[in-house]
C-alpha cells in the first residue's frame, strides 16, 4: 500500500518571526504610508549579487540597499544553495499591462460581476498602478526569489499543492521537503532584513510601502523609479 501523506509543520519560532513581518496589505493601508523618496540609484544585481542566479527575462535591477540585502541573504544560505531571482524591477508600463490584461480576462469570464468585484479580484494578484502607493516591483524594492539546491536544481517548495493553493507563505498541507526548503529560504531572507508578502511565499521587499505596512512603519523610502538608461 502507498504511504499515507502527512503534512509537515513549520518551525514555530520561524513561523512567528515570519508572521511578524508579513501581515495583510490592504490598499488603503498602503496609501496611508508617507513616501520619502531617498533617491538611491538602481544597481545591476548580476554584478552586485555574484552568488545569485537571475532569470533571463528578469529586469536585473534593484535599489542599491536592497541589492546588498539580497547578497546578505545569499551569504546566509547553507553551503551550495543559491537564490534564484525571477522578478526584480518592473516598469510601470509592464505593471499596467499585467493588471489590465487580467482585469479584461475576468470581465470576459465573469460579465455578471460588478466593476468593483472584478477590480478587487485583480488586486489579489496584481498590485494596482493607479494608486498613490506604487507597486513594490516598480520601486526597485521588491524581489521574487526561489531556492536552488546545491545540485543546481530548483528546490521543491510547493508539493503536493499546486497553483495559488501553494502560494501562502505558511500554507498548510505541504510536504516535509517543501516546508524545510521554505524554512531555508525564509530564514536567509529574514536575516537580511526583508519582509514577506503572506500571500506569496516568493515575494520579499524592503523600503517600499508594502514593507512599511507589514512591519508597522509609517514611512517608506522608495517610490516610482525609472529604468536606467
Amino acid at each position: 500500500m502507498p504511504r499515507r501523506f502527512r503534512p509537515a509543520c513549520f518551525d514555530p519560532v520561524l513561523a512567528q518571526r515570519l508572521q511578524a513581518v508579513s501581515g495583510p496589505e490592504p490598499i488603503a493601508a498602503l496609501n496611508r504610508v508617507k513616501e520619502r523618496e531617498c533617491g538611491e540609484p538602481l544597481v545591476d544585481i548580476r554584478k552586485h549579487c555574484p552568488g545569485v542566479r537571475v532569470s533571463r527575462k528578469c529586469l536585473p535591477y534593484l535599489r542599491e540597499t536592497v541589492a546588498k540585502k539580497l547578497q546578505q541573504a545569499q551569504d546566509a544560505l547553507p553551503p551550495g544553495y543559491r537564490l534564484h531571482v525571477t522578478t526584480a524591477l518592473r516598469t510601470k508600463e509592464a505593471q499596467r499591462m499585467l493588471f489590465d490584461k487580467y482585469f479584461a480576462e475576468l470581465t470576459e469570464k465573469h460579465p455578471e460581476w460588478s466593476y468593483g468585484t472584478r477590480r478587487r479580484q485583480t488586486c489579489r494578484f496584481f498590485a494596482p498602478y493607479d494608486q498613490p502607493a506604487p507597486p513594490g516591483h516598480c520601486t526597485g524594492a521588491a524581489v521574487d526569489v526561489h531556492l536552488l539546491l546545491p545540485s543546481g536544481r530548483t528546490a521543491e517548495l510547493r508539493k503536493p499543492l499546486t497553483g495559488w493553493k501553494s502560494a501562502r507563505s505558511l500554507a498548510t498541507g505541504l510536504s516535509e521537503k517543501a516546508v524545510r526548503n521554505r524554512e531555508i529560504l525564509f530564514t536567509a531572507m529574514l536575516a537580511a532584513g526583508f519582509s514577506n508578502c503572506a500571500e506569496e511565499f516568493w515575494h520579499f521587499s524592503w523600503g517600499d510601502a508594502g514593507w512599511a505596512v507589514r512591519v508597522g512603519e509609517r514611512v517608506c523610502v522608495y517610490g516610482w523609479v525609472s529604468l536606467p538608461q
